[in-house]
Order: C-alpha cells, then sequence, then structure tokens
C-alpha cells in the first residue's frame, strides 16, 4: 500500500501524549516517593535524559533516511542478533501497553465509573485505539493533532487556577530533599523519557525527516516543562503531604474552588486524560503491530490488530491486582530495565553502524502499512 505520511507538528502532538498520558496520573507519586518537596528539580533531569537519547535518534535518522527501524537493526546487527534485539523490545512494548491500558481504565474506575466492571471498561478503552490503528498513521495523528491544542489549553488553566492557593514556602528549602533522593526520584521519570524512542519507529513516515532531531527535542522539552509545573503546583499547594496522595493530579483539580460558572473541575481533567491516552494506546498499538509485521515479513500489519488488542486485554485485565502493587512495580522494577533497553537499544546500534561502516544505506524494506 502507498506509504501514508504525517507533519512534523504531527509527530510532537502524538508523541507528546504517548509520554504525557500515563506520567500525568503515575509520576507524581511516584516522585513523591523519594523527593517530594524538590520534585519539580525531577522535571529537569527528565528533560536532559530525554535529549541525550534525542540527539541518539537523530543520528539514526541521519544515517538511515527513509529506512524503517526494523530494516535497518537486522543489517547492522546482523539477522538473528536483529531479530532478537527487536523481539526483546516487542516484548517490552507489549507488556507496557497493556500496563497502559490497566492505568487509563483504573483511573476511569475511580473518576468517572466506580460502579462500572472493570474488564468493560477495558474494552471501551482500546476498541477506539484499534479502530484508529487500523486506519494507519496518519489516522493516529490526525486525532493526535486535532486534541493537542486544546488539552493543553485546558492543563494550562487548570493549573492557573491554582495560583492563589499555591505557597513557595512550601518549596523551601531548595535540594531539601538531598541529591540522592532527587537522583532515585529520576529514574522512573526517565523511563518515561525513553519512550520519546519510538520515533525511529515513524521516521519513514515524516515528511521533513531531517528535521528529526529538531521534532524529538521540541517533543521532550514540552513534556519537561509541562512536568515543571505540573511538579511546581503540586508541591506548592500540597508541600510535603502530596507524598500521601493516591492521584495527586485528580487530587488537585478537585481542590479548585467553585466559581459563578463553573462548580466543578474535575470532568475537564478526565476528559483530558481520556483523549490523551486514547493517543498514547494507539501510538503504542501501532508500532508494536507494525513491527511484529515487518519481523514476519507481512506486507500488511492491520491483520495482527484484532488478535494483538486481544492480547493486551487479557494481559491488562490479569497482569496487576492492586494500585499499591503498581506503584511499587513502577517504582522498583520498570526503571531498571525500561532506561537500558530505551537509551541503550538504539545508541547500540548507532554505534556498531559507526564502527562496521554501514551508514548512510540505501533505502531497504522500508516500513509496511
Amino acid at each position: 500500500m502507498q506509504k501514508q505520511k504525517i507533519s512534523g507538528g504531527q509527530l510532537i502532538g502524538i508523541i507528546f501524549w504517548s509520554i504525557m498520558g500515563t506520567a500525568l496520573i503515575s509520576l507524581p507519586t511516584l516522585i513523591s516517593i523519594h523527593a517530594p518537596r524538590d520534585a519539580w528539580t525531577v522535571a529537569v533531569i527528565f528533560t536532559i535524559g530525554g535529549a541525550g537519547l534525542c540527539l541518539v535518534i537523530g543520528a539514526l535518522a541521519r544515517e538511515f533516511p527513509d529506512r524503517g527501524f526494523v530494516s535497518y537493526v537486522q543489517e547492522v546487527m546482523g539477522i538473528w542478533l536483529g531479530k532478537l534485539l527487536l523481539m526483546i523490545f516487542l516484548v517490552w512494548l507489549f507488556h507496557n501497553s497493556s500496563f497502559v491500558i490497566w492505568q487509563i481504565g483504573s483511573f476511569t474506575n475511580l473518576s468517572l465509573l466506580p460502579n462500572a466492571p472493570f474488564s468493560l471498561v477495558l474494552i471501551v478503552i482500546v476498541l477506539p485505539a484499534a479502530y484508529a490503528v487500523y486506519g494507519g498513521i496518519e489516522s493516529i495523528s490526525r486525532c493526535g493533532q486535532f486534541i493537542f491544542l486544546p488539552t493543553t489549553l485546558i492543563l494550562f488553566l487548570l493549573f492557573l487556577l491554582h495560583i492563589p492557593e499555591a505557597n513557595l514556602q512550601n518549596l523551601m528549602p531548595v535540594f531539601g530533599d538531598g541529591i540522592s533522593n532527587i537522583l532515585r526520584a529520576s529514574l522512573a521519570p526517565l523511563a518515561w523519557a525513553g519512550e520519546i524512542m519510538l520515533v525511529l519507529f515513524l521516521v519513514p513516515y515524516i515528511k521533513d525527516n531531517g528535521k528529526i532531531t529538531r521534532y524529538s527535542v521540541i517533543t521532550i522539552t514540552l513534556v519537561g516543562l509541562g512536568g515543571f509545573v505540573n511538579e511546581f503546583f503540586f508541591t506548592a499547594v500540597f508541600g510535603p503531604l502530596r507524598r500521601h496522595l493516591i492521584n495527586p493530579f485528580f487530587t488537585i483539580v478537585r481542590y479548585i474552588r467553585p466559581t459563578a460558572f463553573i462548580e466543578r473541575y474535575d470532568i475537564f481533567f478526565v476528559a483530558v486524560i481520556l483523549l490523551g491516552n486514547f493517543v498514547k494506546l494507539s501510538v503504542f498499538i501501532y508500532i508494536f503491530v507494525l513491527c511484529l509485521s515487518q519481523l514476519l515479513g507481512m506486507k500488511s500489519y492491520r491483520p495482527l490488530v484484532i488478535p494483538a488488542t486481544a492480547g493486551l486485554l487479557l494481559l491488562a485485565s490479569y497482569s496487576v491486582k492492586s494500585p499499591n502493587q503498581f506503584i511499587i512495580y513502577t517504582d522498583t522494577v520498570f526503571p531498571f530495565y525500561t532506561i537500558p533497553l530505551l537509551y541503550g537499544f538504539p545508541l547500540f546500534v548507532l554505534i556498531v553502524a559507526k564502527i562496521r561502516g554501514k551508514t548512510n544505506m540505501t533505502p531497504g524494506s522500508g516500513s509496511t502499512d
């Protein structure tokens, strides 16, 4: 089929929410465990780490223009080692996608549908994403482009409403949590920042893929800026008490005082979370089925959409027993295998390509659609 194309702005929109979607739900809690007072400094480390990975992504995009990541990994690393590394990545992506589904489902149960069966909530969440994946990357990108501006604007306005409640004394003293605690609190955010690596799978679809580095850095900077504002207000409003909040963002939005026009603002936050994570889940499923179809030598990824979606629903239903279990997992396990994979995999490919002289290759099999 004819290859679909997306603009740089559309890429920024979908990758922004591919990182920010679940970060809004999980990271404030994880950061608070170790550095509740200096949480805003973690956003700086997040941005620096993510920007470093962006440079690696840009270098690979320049060396292999119009090439699919799956294609040139196998040429650079060799067929069998390349396939093994890609399969490890696919296992991570499938596993993490199931956690994304669980997080959205748990949040929806908590905030919107407390009496609904959890399995039914998961199905309702996954079906729109699967439909978007079946339409292709252009469909996903148009959705991301359409929701990007209103969702980010709503988030910004929600934070502005907390200015009267903010107390800068809650941020003092700076580095009061200690450097070691700040660095420990940065592990989970750095794992989330590593998801910018997914850009590598979309390079063949980007109209001006000579600007991959710029697009990636802009994306990670926007997410980092959002995280900085996010953590700044959490700490300024709640202080050290934020470490006791199960869902900090949902709590802080409900903390906004009613106005003459609107009594409850949490519905806006719920809408933002659902729309943003619809984009995230669509991107994750799309890249999974795309990569798997290329490894299997298929002409199209579409026959894999339904089986992959069913498998993700099954895994999401049984992989997590409780929110506390998920918090412990994302704090103590998730960063220690995600960071080496998402940062190390592309860097390893780039180094080996330079050593073996397998750069600036002519377009090969590319990407299927």
